[in-house]
């Protein structure tokens, strides 16, 4: 009883150390300036109006040292705030998002507040949720393993991802969830919230796809090749909705060479430039503290979950945290982005799914 009330209190302080952190010390970072541009035009605002409000409202916001950062430090941000039609070009990549950008729009809608203000409540409290489902998984477990939920957290980077101005946290959130039904053999809800998913992030499309195959264990054809026709049928409609510039284009003006307008940019595909920045950026992250945390525990999850797999221990759970982080790998190697934000809506639930080893559960290999 005192070891569950001594819990209790973890998470109250862990819960209000999170909100607190984070909504004072939020990332102002700047790809909220598109989303909220992209947020405009998708209400029908014209190009110049959307430009405005979305630069008027962003200075309302920061302090001016940082309304300067974010408006015109370096060429490309310069280049953004003194042309409408530069920031216009820029929207494939964003509103490539959009239940994103619709979740946005309901929370301005019953909120009252701004672009940047709804995207900050969002990540907040998708991490608070996120927290929540990680202390119930273990609140009734014996002992102090009940405990385990609270350094999962902190290796989840919960508070960073509190912090974005992105869909990060709750594409985590959301396939958090759908992993949780997953394990427990729920298998339409889970693949449901999949596809949901890639209305946040298309990317997800990786993690998606691998789990979607897991059916094939019990020799059940079906489910993976209708979840197959239904994730890529989602990205395509989503990269055909809004003319998206390709896959080579954004990797390019991402990972090689900012451009300012994406117009007319369609630049031919060069493998050797393709394997420098992947190579260059492996690199990167296995020199770079701030950046070899995520990537060591994605192989760790991979090496412990392949392991329990081979010798047949709760295989369900482990071939789950297996396929996801596998797709953090084959995600890197597609789009060698260094920063851990891109991949913990899939590590995240690897996390979850493998800290599972640690609880005596019924396996569950045979699918309901």
């Amino acid at each position: 009883m005192i070891l569950r009330a001594l819990n209790i209190t973890f998470l109250l302080i862990i819960l209000s150390f999170f909100y607190q952190k984070a909504n004072t010390g939020n990332f102002y970072n700047w790809d909220a300036i598109a989303y909220t541009m992209a947020v405009q035009l998708d209400e029908g605002k014209s190009t110049d109006e959307a430009h405005g409000y979305t630069y008027k409202t962003l200075k309302d916001e920061v302090d001016p040292g940082l309304f300067q950062t974010l408006c015109c430090t370096g060429k490309y941000r310069q280049d953004q705030f003194d042309s409408p039609g530069n920031l216009k070009s820029m929207m494939p990549m964003y509103a490539l998002k959009p239940g994103y950008i619709a979740l946005i729009k309901v929370v301005k809608l019953f909120t009252g507040l701004n672009e940047y203000q709804s995207m900050k409540y969002i990540s907040i409290f998708s991490t608070l949720i996120m927290t929540l489902l990680f202390f119930i998984t273990f609140f009734f477990q014996k002992n102090f393993l009940q405990f385990i939920w609270i350094p999962l957290v902190f290796f989840s980077q919960f508070l960073f991802l509190a912090k974005l101005m992105t869909p990060d946290a709750i594409t985590a959130l959301l396939f958090l969830i759908s992993v949780m039904f997953l394990v427990k053999n729920k298998l339409y809800t889970s693949y449901l919230l999949m596809a949901l998913t890639l209305s946040f992030r298309p990317d997800m499309i990786v993690a998606a796809g691998l789990a979607g195959l897991l059916p094939l264990i019990n020799k059940d054809f079906r489910m993976p090749i209708f979840n197959s026709i239904i994730f890529l049928s989602i990205y395509f409609l989503i990269s055909a909705s809004i003319s998206h510039n390709g896959w080579w284009s954004h990797f390019y003006t991402s990972l090689i060479s900012t451009q300012s307008n994406l117009n007319l940019f369609d630049p031919s595909f060069d493998l050797n430039k393709y394997f420098e920045i992947l190579i260059g950026n492996t690199l990167w992250v296995l020199n770079d503290i701030n950046y070899i945390v995520w990537f060591s525990l994605t192989f760790i999850i991979i090496f412990m979950s392949a392991y329990f797999v081979l010798e047949k221990k709760s295989q369900w759970i482990n071939l789950i945290a297996l396929s996801l982080s596998v797709a953090i790998i084959i995600k890197f190697i597609i789009f060698p982005k260094v920063d851990s934000r891109v991949y913990l809506a899939i590590l995240v639930p690897a996390i979850y799914a493998f800290s599972l080893n640690s609880l005596n559960l019924r396996e569950r290999i045979d699918s309901k």
